[in-house]
């Protein structure tokens, strides 16, 4: 838009006149030129401001601000002399669309200090405005689209306790949120910088990587790695291989105390539910309990409501009680 519309300034504007909410992201920064509350003067005075006041029964067409007020009057004005008088803007042109039914606009606007915008400049904002539209949508879909899938692979990597990461030239293309934990919290200063796997495992993959392709007259299975720490292991499998050299890794971590399976032998819980009355019982907090297991707290509070019906207690006191007792002959 600047190559297509020369301007001294841009801004991109989400407003919703009902609820009085202005948002602005500006170039240069709204204060670069004035005062460094120009951002907020001016989602204060939002709803005195000519341009936003017509936009409200408008389909968002291009408009100046010398469409609605003088020049003179437009100086007159508290937005001039505490927002566009220390930017240096005299001239202004908006235009945007609607993209909510709840009465959220998008504007782009632009201004300058010394000539005003022309017709044709107009037309070809309003030119713009279809394809800005469309590109807007594109990016919403998109960004519920990731939010959709991220939720998705957390609660199916909560439920296998299982993380995926994809591989290209020993780099990492993707990796999960919990893999990322997962190698950070097993591999430490290992890492490398731009996504570089650590030196050990990709020694790992070398190692196997021509057994994988098929390069070596005696085929054998690929053992997996393992990393172990004081509390827990973690286990590295190649799942596939493909000829551009994309590898999938799938890691799996264990809880390295056989206490767990006592408790979910004894009392009937689930794996992760013996796992969190273990660390009850050690004197762990929910938000702690979700550090080690690499869960949310929200996951952890559930499977606490989950062993106090199962053991019929009310308290995380009487839940470690009956925990001790259960490990006592272990």
């Amino acid at each position: 838009m600047p190559r297509l519309i020369p301007a001294g300034n841009y801004s991109y504007n989400e407003t919703n006149y009902a609820r009085r909410r202005f948002e602005t992201l500006a170039h240069p920064t709204l204060g670069a030129r004035g005062t460094p509350e120009a951002a907020q003067t001016l989602a204060r005075l939002m709803h005195r401001h000519p341009m936003v006041l017509h936009n409200r029964n408008s389909d968002q067409r291009a408009l100046k601000m010398s469409d609605l007020v003088s020049q003179r009057q437009f100086h007159r004005l508290e937005l001039y002399e505490a927002v566009y008088r220390p930017a240096r803007t005299e001239y202004l042109m908006t235009g945007g669309f609607e993209f909510c039914p709840g009465g959220d606009v998008v504007t782009f606007a632009f201004g300058r200090d010394g000539v005003d915008f022309s017709e044709d400049e107009r037309e070809m904002l309003n030119l713009l405005r279809p394809h800005l539209r469309q590109a807007y949508a594109n990016a919403h879909a998109m960004t519920s689209f990731q939010s959709r899938l991220e939720r998705r692979e957390q609660s199916l990597e909560e439920e296998l306790n299982a993380a995926v990461v994809v591989v290209h030239d020993l780099a990492i293309k993707h990796s999960s949120q919990l893999a990322t934990r997962w190698l950070s919290s097993f591999f430490g200063d290992e890492m490398g910088q731009d996504d570089q796997l650590p030196d050990r495992l990709q020694r790992w993959l070398r190692f196997w990587q021509p057994s994988l392709d098929g390069k070596q007259s005696h085929l054998k299975p690929c053992a997996p790695l393992t990393v172990e720490s004081d509390q827990s292991r973690l286990n590295i499998r190649m799942l596939k291989t493909s000829q551009d050299g994309e590898m999938i890794l799938l890691l799996r971590r264990e809880v390295r105390h056989d206490r767990t399976e006592l408790l979910r032998e004894r009392l009937g819980l689930a794996r992760r539910e013996a796992e969190v009355l273990f660390w009850i019982s050690k004197g762990k907090t929910s938000r702690e309990i979700a550090t080690i297991l690499s869960i949310t707290r929200k996951t952890t509070d559930k499977h606490v409501e989950h062993i106090h019906r199962k053991l019929g207690t009310e308290t995380r006191t009487a839940a470690a009680a009956i925990a001790w007792a259960a490990m006592r002959d272990s």
